[in-house]
């Protein structure tokens, strides 16, 4: 099959849409002898009924509207019809209402051709988009390594968007215009042909001219996009190496480098512009040349009898209609070396070779049939893209339900071992099967399926940790949507023309059979044994407490939850642990909140934490004056301000210390150092108010437990209780719907879901509170059945583009998972778990191999390690060293 891309546009475009481009051919010839017409109307118009030609008596009648061609070299004429016999009023009117009605025609077709067009444009734009994106999934895998994402990107979204406006106009267009200027031009000639060979003249130096200056506006063209797209790269490069670069203290090398990037970007720009202006003056100047022939020449002519005043309006007229076509048709050309420069470098960028086979990445919905037999390596070699030798003369079985540890540190041979039964590398030399087939010629959809694969960088797409989990059960759809929600009989028709498949996005893609589930019940308990087996779960269950109640959770309503808080409470009492936590009740100061969560004694449904981040004219401010609670702030503010300035004020501004207080902004220390300075001395009163706002913030913010700078007097505490209430009725009605407050019988919904169970706060620095307060809530979650529930908010926690929220090992425990969810026949793990310790990676290790025997029907399993710890775990040792495998063990 030749899988090559076609790099004539033009090619391309005609393959692709040969029926539409000769239907629209059709049409634009359909609408010349209408546009033809209608040149003829205004000369009849002005020598007919409004000047009186052939109407010389009251009574007199005329032929109007005859089809006639007539002969500019003779007098000699073909009559194609005789018209109609009307008098002059009525001529008048007949002759105007032909025009109009030439108009409508000819404005309806301008509709239907340019909508054709567009419909047809945006169809292969679909068509050519979708073949990139569909040719990138089917890169050879080093292929993945040269190219830049970012840039990849902007080529399907953004080079190729103009090509989606030329594809309709590609045939069409240039046929139009071409009919129109013709017309126009034979209308000229028949009424004078020394006036039609000026105009011909000059059109021919307009043509011929204006697109050899134009050649130099598209070499400039390309070299603005390939610096634009160079750009992009870079920039995407500077985002995903921020922290390095910030940390090497690289940023003004990267400002270097960006400010020389735009310096060439913008000459390149000043440049196309120059001669984009030039060559429009030029062109505009030609185009107004004629009419200055016209009214000259045809003046004369006019003058001497050889041309009447209604031919030389009729031509006048007609011209009016021939520039236009001619400039467009210049820019058409213009646009087409434009598009073709463009398609040529997506050519270049995706005509990769060799492509997987479509086939290979065909869907399945039927099971897949298991591998027949073990992997075999006979003298197989590997090597680099620079042709540096990778792994060399590999002889070795591994069976299918084998467990075995490859050891060898980063080069030694043993990850490319994993990459090669991962068909991530090809073996330069020798053979590798997979029992009787060979492993390089099984479909994706097959080893996809069959195999898993996990590396120490696994990848996430932006969405949650549910969908991350899950990415790797959606081969097919295996369920079809829910009823209503399916492709509408439009979008199937409009896929099969713009040749994409009809697949359904809103069907179910999940694999419930490669997990070993058939409803979402036995789903849910699969994902808990695989994060449980990971060591993840506990990561997502703090996760789900730490979710606002006002997240939507199915299965467990608000009820339920205040149950769990009455149990929870109530055994809490009972115990000898009582004071693990500070419970929330109206009329007692909670130490375990900041001052304003003391003040509002609610949660909020925004990020709103302090009147700081209110406007100036909020009514809070105003609250604070009462009881004379913010001169108390800021006494305590500013005090606060001062210990921190005096104790850090001299030291980096990157110490852990200050991150722990959050109290100022390291960044800020100088300003609060002048601030304190400016305030000395000064009575409350006298400060300013910009000046108060800044110190009561700090106020604000403060926590005794977290800060302990042992500020907060009893004083402060009773007056900061008496507020509450105070806080509530003052609360303005925009500010009142962001705010709830807490109630012992009710649910509040923006606050944590841990906050909600326990109506507290766990207090912080009483010796192992945190343990015993987190037996005792799963204990009573497991109970009441909604430890799932839970665990369940915790997996809508959104992880980020390439999962970048989560820790790099909670990433590598996530890919782990992911893959074991859908139980691989064979399951290769290639350093994929390095950032965990050793005693975690040993205790994960142990629960895969009980589950690759216990399983039905089991796997085996290729841990490829540096840790000659946890090669112990397995049945068999591989050891590698530069390049080649040195030893092979059985230690079980």
């Amino acid at each position: 099959m030749n899988d090559r891309m076609e790099p004539n546009l033009f090619r391309y475009i005609w393959k692709h849409s040969r029926r539409q481009q000769i239907w629209i051919l059709i049409v634009v010839a359909l609408s010349m002898p209408t546009y033809f017409l209608a040149f003829d109307i205004p000369k009849q118009i002005v020598n007919g009924p409004i000047q009186g030609g052939g109407f010389e008596t009251p009574d007199a009648t005329q032929k109007v509207m005859p089809v006639v061609i007539g002969n500019p070299f003779g007098d000699q004429s073909f009559t194609l019809f005789e018209g109609f016999e009307v008098g002059r009023m009525g001529a008048l009117i007949a002759l105007s209402m032909a025009f109009l009605g030439y108009v409508i025609i000819n404005g309806w077709f301008k509709l239907y051709i340019n909508t054709y067009k567009g419909r047809l444009g945006e169809r292969m734009l679909r068509r050519l988009r979708y073949q990139l994106v569909d040719r990138v999934l089917r890169f050879p895998f080093p292929q993945y390594k040269r190219v830049r994402s970012s840039e990849i990107a902007t080529m399907i979204k953004d080079e190729v968007d103009p090509l989606g406006g030329f594809i309709g106009e590609a045939f069409a267009t240039p046929a139009f215009l071409v009919g129109q200027a013709g017309a126009a031009l034979l209308f000229i000639m028949l009424q004078s042909w020394a006036l039609g060979l000026v105009t011909l003249a000059i059109l021919m130096v307009q043509t011929i001219l204006i697109p050899k200056l134009r050649a130099r506006l598209r070499d400039l063209a390309l070299q603005r996009q390939l610096t634009a797209r160079d750009l992009s790269g870079r920039v995407s490069e500077i985002v995903d190496g921020a922290i390095d670069i910030r940390l090497n203290d690289n940023t003004n090398f990267e400002r270097a480098d960006i400010a020389d990037r735009l310096a060439k970007i913008f000459f390149i720009r000043f440049d196309f512009y120059q001669w984009k202006f030039m060559v429009k003056f030029i062109n505009n100047f030609l185009a107004q040349f004629t009419p200055f022939v016209f009214y000259l020449g045809g003046g004369i002519l006019a003058i001497r009898g050889s041309l009447d005043i209604g031919q030389l309006v009729a031509v006048i007229a007609a011209y009016k209609d021939l520039p236009g076509p001619i400039k467009e048709l210049i820019d058409w050309d213009y646009q087409r070396l434009d598009v073709q420069v463009k398609y040529t470098q997506v050519v270049n960028a995706f005509d990769v070779s060799p492509l997987a086979p479509p086939d290979t990445q065909a869907l399945q919905t039927e099971s897949v049939p298991l591998l027949d037999g073990p992997f075999v390596f006979r003298q197989v070699s590997a090597m680099d893209e620079s042709g540096k030798t990778l792994l060399e003369g590999l002889d070795l079985t591994i069976d299918l339900h084998e467990n075995v540890a490859a050891v060898g540190t980063a080069g030694d041979g043993a990850e490319v071992l994993g990459e090669l039964i991962a068909r991530l590398i090809m073996p330069s030399a020798g053979t590798l099967n997979a029992g009787s087939q060979s492993l390089t010629s099984l479909p994706e959809w097959e080893t996809g399926r069959r195999i898993g694969y996990v590396s120490a960088e696994p990848f996430f797409a932006h969405g949650t940790a549910r969908e991350a989990l899950l990415s790797g059960l959606r081969h097919a759809p295996f369920r079809p949507p829910p009823e209503g929600s399916g492709l509408t009989p439009l979008f199937l028709k409009e896929a099969t023309a713009s040749g994409n498949p009809q697949f359904d996005r809103r069907a179910d893609w999940v694999d419930y059979n490669a997990v070993g589930a058939q409803t979402e019940e036995e789903l849910a308990k699969r994902i808990t044994e695989v994060l449980a087996l990971v060591n993840l779960q506990e990561d997502f269950y703090a996760f789900g407490l730490r979710t606002k109640l006002s997240d939507a959770t199915e299965g467990a309503g608000e009820e339920m939850f205040l149950n769990a808080r009455r149990i929870f409470l109530e055994r809490l009492t009972e115990g000898d642990n009582a004071a693990d936590v500070e419970p929330f009740v109206l009329t007692q100061f909670n130490s375990q909140l900041t001052l304003f969560q003391n003040i509002s004694f609610g949660a909020t449904s925004t990020r709103i934490t302090v009147p700081s981040e209110f406007p100036a004219d909020s009514p809070l401010w105003a609250f604070l004056t009462e009881d004379e609670l913010d001169r108390k702030l800021y006494q305590l503010g500013r005090e606060a301000s001062a210990v921190i300035v005096d104790l850090f004020g001299e030291v980096s501004d990157n110490m852990k210390i200050l991150e722990r207080l959050d109290l100022i902004d390291p960044v800020k220390l100088p300003d609060y150092s002048a601030l304190l300075g400016r305030t000395e001395g000064v009575d409350f009163a006298s400060v300013s108010t910009d000046d108060r706002r800044k110190f009561i913030g700090v106020a604000l913010n403060y926590n005794e437990p977290r800060h302990r700078l042992d500020l907060l007097s009893d004083d402060l505490r009773d007056a900061i209780v008496r507020a509450r209430m105070s806080f509530r009725e003052r609360l303005p009605p925009e500010l009142a719907a962001e705010f709830s407050f807490h109630d012992p019988d009710e649910i509040n919904p923006y606050a944590s879901l841990q906050d909600n169970i326990l109506f507290g706060r766990i207090v912080d620095g009483r010796a192992g509170a945190v343990d015993r307060v987190g037996t005792l809530l799963r204990q009573i979650l497991e109970e009441l059945g909604l430890s799932y529930a839970v665990l369940e908010r915790g997996l809508k926690y959104e992880i980020g583009s390439g999962g970048r929220r989560l820790s790099l090992s909670q990433r590598q425990q996530l890919g782990l998972a992911r893959v074991l969810l859908r139980r691989p026949q064979f399951l290769v793990v290639n350093r994929g778990l390095n950032a965990l310790d050793n005693r975690t990676v040993e205790r994960v290790v142990r629960g895969i191999l009980d589950m690759a025997k216990s399983s039905s029907p089991g796997f085996g399993v290729l841990w490829i390690t540096s840790a000659e710890s946890q090669a112990q775990l397995f049945g068999r040792t591989l050891k590698f060293a530069r390049g080649a495998l040195i030893s092979d063990e059985t230690t079980q």
